[in-house]
């Protein structure tokens, strides 16, 4: 008989929820104090991009590029290191990824006021996609806690299951989706008031969160259970 681990609800609720509420504050401060960038919300970097190249030419455009190749790095980078970092103990290996998410985070506050705002948003690019990779591939999260379009897609569907259907998995999901869409609009609000009434706050708060985060993997509520 095989038995494999998996995560407490609750610590994936956790989890899921601390991650989104980061997002959304990272993200409401570098699209009003970096050049209208999103650092999880690539689509919504892209279309930046694409308006301000068409109204105001190339030199205006080019500062969401960095950003959207720090994410593309940062995913490929956590795949990377998921195949190969603590393989076979998700418990481990988990606690070391996020455990380097927040020594890179620490970093990032720390030398925020005197990197160049392109090399900022780019390593917080880097950091957004590595974490989401990590969240999905490592610690199972179904819900994608950085791009609320999908989330809001799966909350449709889960919708017309729940109600339509009467299926009561569905309607927990569609609980579980609401609640991580009311998370993430708290996020860009508190992003955007620490942002204009408190600089260089927002990643040391962001920070704080995630070392949250990893002390909760610690604890032995959130521990793995067997299953067969």
């Amino acid at each position: 008989m095989s038995s494999k681990s998996q995560w407490r609800p609750l610590t994936l609720t956790i989890l899921t929820l601390g991650a989104t509420l980061v997002m959304g504050m990272v993200d409401a401060e570098t699209f009003l104090n970096h050049g209208a960038v999103f650092v999880s919300a690539q689509t919504g970097t892209l279309v930046v991009l694409m308006v301000k190249f068409v109204l105001h030419g190339w030199s205006a455009a080019w500062v969401n590029v960095p950003v959207f190749i720090g994410y593309f790095l940062g995913c490929f980078g956590a795949q990377g290191l998921s195949e190969r970092l603590g393989r076979g103990d998700s418990r481990r290996q988990l606690r070391a990824l996020m455990a380097i998410d927040v020594v890179v985070y620490f970093g990032l506050a720390g030398l925020q006021k005197m990197l160049p705002t392109l090399w900022l948003i780019f390593a917080l690019g880097v950091v957004a996609g590595y974490e989401l990779t990590v969240f999905r591939e490592v610690g199972g999260i179904a819900i994608n806690n950085g791009i609320m379009t999908g989330n809001t897609k799966n909350l449709a569907t889960a919708t017309y299951r729940s109600w339509v259907d009467h299926d009561h998995t569905a309607l927990q999901h569609q609980g579980r989706l609401l609640l991580v869409l009311a998370i993430f609009l708290v996020g860009c609000g508190s992003g955007a008031l620490l942002a204009q009434v408190a600089d260089f706050t927002v990643l040391w708060v962001a920070s704080g969160v995630k070392t949250a985060l990893l002390a909760w993997l610690f604890l032995p509520r959130a521990q793995a259970v067997s299953g067969n």
